[in-house]
């Protein structure tokens, strides 16, 4: 999510937050206390879920040896991953 996008959510949902908390407390101070504390909570609940797919990502030294033999392209001459070859279309490196 690019950071433009997530900054109008969060001043939409913020934005929402304050009118609501205004409309049901008609008071100004605990209006912005309460989108304070909001906004404080949104910013750490935004971190933690950084910080958990960060720490879930494999790092690239410790991949298993099924997901590096994945990658390497077949020596069978009738597969279709043949580099210059489009899924099983005979001869496609003509086109």
């Amino acid at each position: 999510m690019s950071f433009s996008l997530f900054l109008r959510g969060f001043l939409v949902a913020i934005a929402i937050f304050a009118v609501v908390t205004y409309a049901l407390t008609q008071s100004v101070a605990t209006t912005l206390i309460n989108t304070l504390i909001c906004a404080v909570l949104i910013q750490a609940g935004y971190a933690v879920a950084v910080l958990w797919l960060v720490a879930r990502e494999k790092p690239e030294g410790k991949r298993s040896a099924q997901d590096a033999r994945a990658e390497v392209p077949s020596s069978d001459p009738s597969s279709p991953t043949k580099p210059g070859r489009i899924g099983g279309l005979p001869d496609s490196r003509r086109l």
